[in-house]
């Protein structure tokens, strides 16, 4: 990484830890959900012929720090710089679209990395991942990152309101939880709904990620998920960038 580039990172990285609003609630909404889950887990009767409930909470809290990081934590902030005028006077230096979305990046790939460390940590403490997963649940959940972080600089590469940005990546982050088999197993819907959703590139991503669990059922192979969601991510990074708006005047 050229020292310029790595100069634009940290500023990025202190533009991210600056804005409490987005910081602080990327960092700790997955350990919240996590306890409030953990909870609910340990609070459930047991039934020896049910599957566990807390097999799936790792998986959500992994998906919930991909999807913040990714969408919450990067549509505002960029919608933001953009608001200010920040990103009209990087577009006046050679950075350029794709090393803007690269270096804004780093950070969140930072985070989530600590976080997906943390998370398997106490899965592995709780006995709900074996070790042996852990390198393939590192590389799923950094691959979800890309795809979501791709959709993410799609939002907030164009819009110029940072609420607006917010709150069309939540809107994203939830649909793709609920509509994924993480939070509402996808079996109990209608047979056609069940179909239609299962294809959807969030469903493989989620799909992935039950590869690694004991009691996962997933849906699609190994090998397909990951191709869906590599060419996902390649297909929104490349849409982000060429539509990447450096002033809220500029043409679409």
């Amino acid at each position: 990484m050229s020292s310029s580039s790595r100069e634009l990172a940290l500023m990025h990285a202190r533009e991210l830890v600056r804005d409490p609003k987005y910081f602080y609630f990327a960092l700790f909404f997955p350990f919240g959900m996590l306890a409030i889950f953990l909870g609910l887990g340990f609070a459930m009767p047991k039934d020896s012929d049910a599957p566990d409930f807390l097999q799936l909470v790792f998986p959500m809290a992994i998906f919930l720090a991909v999807t913040s990081a990714a969408l919450t934590a990067t549509t505002g902030p960029l919608a933001n710089l953009r608001a200010k005028g920040t990103l009209r006077l990087l577009g006046t230096t050679p950075v350029g679209r794709a090393r803007l979305v690269f270096t804004h990046m780093i950070a969140r790939v930072v985070m989530v990395t600590a976080q997906t460390g943390v998370l398997l940590a106490l899965a592995v403490a709780l006995g709900k991942v074996e070790p042996s997963r852990l390198p393939a649940l590192f590389g799923i959940a950094l691959l979800g990152l890309a795809m979501f972080g791709g959709i993410g600089y799609l939002i907030g590469g164009r819009l110029s309101s940072p609420d607006a940005a917010t709150n069309v990546g939540t809107l994203v982050q939830l649909a793709a939880l609920f509509l994924s088999g993480l939070a509402f197993p996808l079996e109990l819907m209608p047979d056609a709904v069940h179909a239609t959703l299962s294809l959807l590139p969030t469903s493989f991503f989620a799909d992935l990620m039950l590869t690694q669990m004991s009691q996962g059922e997933p849906t699609h192979p190994v090998w397909l998920s990951i191709l869906v969601v590599a060419l996902t991510t390649a297909v929104t990074v490349v849409l982000a960038i060429r539509t990447f708006k450096w002033d809220q005047g500029e043409a679409a």
